[in-house]
């Protein structure tokens, strides 16, 4: 029998639903089927997750990564000892993939706040997978049915965008998601449409000159380079003809440009995956959920998709 892939996989913040979401897809009948999970976390903390959700946790490995209990948990509220824990989870998971003791790491939300007060000066698990891995660079790429999203700029205010948006980031955004779309998902020349930051992707420079000035070149050079990529395009229809097979992947310009239609189609069962890593990494497309948290009523399914992408991408 050919050997099971090891699937490290994250409480994220122990304060929000992560434990619970954890709990269900790692001792899913599925998941036991087609991967070996190995949580990371604190075993008190899995455990009383399991016992919340009904979940039988008979055989599945337990690394913990620090001294927290369940009685420690402030349910529902941003915590440094929280965010710690996230942390701490996150690096040891990571770690066991760069050392090839797993394979792949999936990992439940963290809290952009606790992590930061434990210290973290990262806004985000992109962020600071990137610093981990040593990755030169990082894209966010979100993955639900036949909808393939990336992201230009990510965890920012709304008014830094536009000065953030550079014929490099947008170029190193569609070479990363080229790449690892031939190269994790085996589409062997991906078309990737680029969206304008601008409405009507700027109309000829009547609404702002970054289509044409920093858009357009960046697009210009991966066509150069023998991508199969186009743009800038229209947001606001550029969506819908993705979702009708005419391209492989669409890149956003800014966070909402690009999660709020994707969501809207594939709440549920979106993925989040991290491309330009040498490892693999995904994660559900939602957050922590404080308000529902430990209340065993969130949805795992973008949680269990996620173990199931990582099982797909690294076998």
């Amino acid at each position: 029998m050919e050997k099971k892939p090891k699937i490290a996989i994250t409480l994220g913040d122990p304060s929000g639903v992560g434990p619970e979401i954890a709990a269900i897809a790692a001792t899913d009948e599925e998941t036991r089927r087609i991967c070996e999970p190995v949580i990371f976390g604190s075993p008190d903390v899995f455990g009383k997750a399991c016992e919340l959700v009904g979940a039988d946790a008979g055989g599945i490995e337990v690394a913990e990564t620090g001294d927290m209990s369940f009685d420690d948990l402030a349910i529902g509220e941003v915590s440094k000892d929280s965010g710690t824990e996230a942390l701490a989870s996150v690096r040891e998971a990571v770690e066991s993939v760069l050392s090839g003791s797993a394979d792949a790491v999936v990992t439940a939300p963290v809290h952009k706040k606790a992590i930061r007060l434990a210290g973290s000066v990262h806004p985000g698990h992109t962020e600071m997978l990137k610093e981990m891995t040593g990755a030169e660079n990082a894209v966010m790429m979100f993955e639900g049915g036949d909808l393939r999203v990336a992201l230009v700029t990510i965890h920012c205010a709304l008014s830094e965008v536009a000065g953030l948006i550079t014929a490099d980031a947008v170029f190193n955004t569609v070479k990363v998601c080229s790449d690892g779309l031939s190269e994790r998902f085996g589409i062997e020349s991906p078309r990737i449409a680029v969206c304008g930051l601008n409405p009507h992707a700027g109309d000829g420079g009547e609404f702002g000159s970054e289509d044409i000035e920093r858009i357009a070149p960046a697009v210009m050079r991966a066509s150069a380079e023998g991508l199969d990529v186009s743009g800038p395009l229209p947001a606001d229809a550029v969506f819908h003809s993705a979702m009708e097979g005419r391209w492989d992947l669409v890149v956003a310009m800014y966070h909402d440009q690009g999660l709020a239609p994707f969501k809207m189609l594939a709440f549920h069962r979106g993925v989040n995956i991290t491309l330009g890593l040498p490892i693999v990494r995904t994660s559900p497309d939602h957050g922590t959920a404080f308000d529902i948290a430990w209340r065993g009523v969130a949805n795992p399914r973008s949680m269990k998709e996620a173990v199931k992408t990582a099982v797909r991408l690294v076998t």
